[in-house]
């Protein structure tokens, strides 16, 4: 019984220090936004005192009292990392763990000399269970701002272990030989002092799973926060240089969206059309023209049609436009999804279906899906839109020459798209129109 007994001790002790290893793996910057001192004080009291019991056979009476000690300090240590989550961190808050964690030391020392193995059990769980509550308060405050499932494991956790405490002291104990004794206790007493210490560490797992996902979504946020402002100086400086408007962005995007959902609601493309997939989409249809930046203002400006050398050149924005969109990418970035459609977009909107586009001649599905829908949108805008170099079409007129251009220029899928939403395309161009 004792050697069992001391393996289990020793098998927590080593879950508690890869935990702290996992902890101190994470970059200083990192661990400093999610978590306090009191999360690695915490787990290495608790870690400590997981030794102690293992050991405590052969060091005696001084070990244990130590390991009791350390216990004590780790469950304190989470507690006031809970109320730091809480933001209920307060000095009166600190000024109680102190004063709960001296009455436990004194009376440890005190039962060490004078009591026995039932008495400090009782003060231990007395103790302890009092942390609990404490623990258990603070956490069903922390889960009506936090649905986070960690807090709802964490509570369930805390209150199974509250529980064992208080029916180990219930229990009598009998008769116990100090030390030996402590590790031969049986029957229910053994079996809840076993699940209070694997509550202990299931609750520290839960608590370092709970700090990662927070880390990881700050990651997310920050790299999200980091695409979107490139995006938007991106976007802000091939409007100094194209000569189209704002409200054609407008436009082109929500006749994207409109296409894209669509397809989706046919059943067409829906592995690529999830919802999240269709917001990169339209995040990323403003860049389309980004290569326009790397075109001069001679050929750009042109107030009259262009020669087929100045063509030539004004064809080279696709191509400028995806090694743009590409150099702003960092390497190894995660989570720029909105930047792969963009490039996608700006190197493949003027590629056409049966291969007669431009700049690599793709062809049918080689072309990507958010390219072939900004191709049409685009063309629509251009048809129905006044330019210096032509008068705009009628919505009838921009249609049927879509219909025209199926499977040739376009994805015959996303034509129909079109066909079921030309009512749509219209209301969006009437209420973005660049009319005064």
């Amino acid at each position: 019984m004792q050697l069992a007994n001391q393996t289990f001790y020793l098998a927590i002790f080593i879950v508690l220090v890869a935990l702290m290893a996992r902890f101190l793996a994470s970059k200083d910057h990192d661990r400093a936004q999610f978590s306090v001192i009191y999360w690695p004080a915490g787990l290495s009291f608790l870690a400590a005192s997981m030794l102690g019991y293992a050991t405590a056979p052969w060091g005696g009476k001084i070990v244990l009292a130590l390991a009791n000690i350390f216990l004590v300090a780790g469950v304190a240590n989470i507690s006031l990392l809970f109320c730091f989550w809480n933001k209920s961190l307060t000095q009166a808050s600190k000024l109680t763990t102190i004063v709960l964690f001296s009455i436990a030391l004194v009376a440890d020392v005190s039962l060490l000399i004078f009591g026995t193995p039932q008495d400090r059990i009782h003060l231990m769980n007395t103790v302890l269970g009092m942390f609990g509550l404490w623990q258990i308060s603070v956490l069903s405050q922390i889960h009506k701002k936090d649905n986070a499932y960690q807090i709802k494991l964490l509570l369930i956790v805390e209150v199974i272990e509250f529980g064992t405490r208080v029916g180990r002291s219930l229990l009598t104990l009998g008769d116990l030989e100090y030390l030996g004794g402590f590790y031969q206790e049986d029957g229910w007493a053994f079996l809840m002092r076993i699940v209070s210490i694997l509550a202990l560490a299931t609750i520290c797992i839960l608590i370092t799973n709970y700090y990662l996902e927070k880390v990881l979504h700050e990651y997310r946020r920050s790299s999200w926060a980091i695409e979107d402002g490139m995006l938007k100086s991106l976007n802000a400086l091939s409007m100094v240089r194209d000569n189209e408007t704002g409200n054609h962005i407008l436009r082109t995007k929500n006749y994207v969206r409109a296409l894209a959902e669509r397809l989706k609601a046919s059943g067409v493309y829906e592995d690529q059309l999830s919802k999240k997939a269709i917001d990169y989409i339209v995040k990323a249809a403003p860049l389309h023209d980004i290569g326009k930046v790397g075109i001069p203002d001679s050929i750009l400006k042109k107030p009259g049609s262009l020669t087929d050398e100045e063509w030539q050149t004004m064809k080279t924005h696709a191509g400028l436009g995806r090694d743009v969109l590409t150099a702003a990418k960092l390497k190894d970035a995660k989570h720029t999804h909105v930047l792969d459609a963009a490039i996608q977009i700006a190197g493949c909107h003027h590629e056409a279906w049966d291969g007669s586009g431009y700049p690599q001649g793709l062809k049918g599905e080689e072309i990507p899906l958010a390219a072939r829908l900004m191709s049409l949108a685009d063309t629509y805008d251009a048809l129905v839109n006044e330019r210096v170099y032509k008068k705009g079409w009628t919505h009838d007129e921009a249609c049927a020459e879509i219909a025209s251009l199926k499977g040739k220029r376009f994805d015959p899928l996303v034509v129909e798209a079109f066909m079921q939403e030309k009512e749509n395309f219209l209301r969006i161009s009437e209420m973005y129109s660049d009319a005064p």
